[in-house]
């Protein structure tokens, strides 16, 4: 089911992509000095959504890959499933992620997709017993994401 937000979003255009998210959530953004750029929004507790540009342009397995390395270094038993779906309306490469901690169950949401100037990652992650609300306004943002021309 996907929820109405269409009268609470908030648009951000910068750095060559677009999304919507509800007007009510936060929103931060960093640059790194290497050109990349990180997007978070975020409720309340500890669930997030996030998109990062990568100035290099990465292949977006080499992305997904990474991060998927990450968390099985981090956590231990990590379950990796694949998956499928778009982003910023391209078949984009991704992976679902489940592991314990602090006695939650954690899921994690990547997809990536190399556009012509820059690779855009996708990640969203939240404990069982949040997404059980958030988990659509997740997919939601995700299917407004759209790479834009950079002048």
């Amino acid at each position: 089911m996907v929820l109405d937000l269409s009268g609470c979003l908030q648009h951000y255009d910068n750095h060559g992509i677009f999304f919507e998210y509800p007007d009510i959530w936060e929103i931060t953004e960093e640059i790194e000095p290497d050109g990349d750029v990180l997007i978070t929004v975020s409720a309340d507790g500890a669930c997030f959504w996030a998109i990062r540009i990568l100035a290099s342009s990465p292949a977006p397995p080499d992305v997904v890959g990474s991060c998927v390395s990450a968390f099985q270094e981090e956590y231990e038993d990590v379950d990796e499933y694949p998956s499928s779906g778009q982003l910023a309306q391209m078949p984009a490469y991704g992976r679902d992620l489940e592991f314990s901690c602090f006695e939650l169950l954690n899921t994690v949401s990547l997809k990536s997709v190399r556009g012509p100037e820059f690779t855009i990652l996708v990640w969203w992650q939240g404990t069982d017993h949040e997404l059980g609300d958030v988990r659509p306004v997740f997919e939601q943002i995700t299917s407004t994401v759209r790479i834009k021309k950079l002048m």
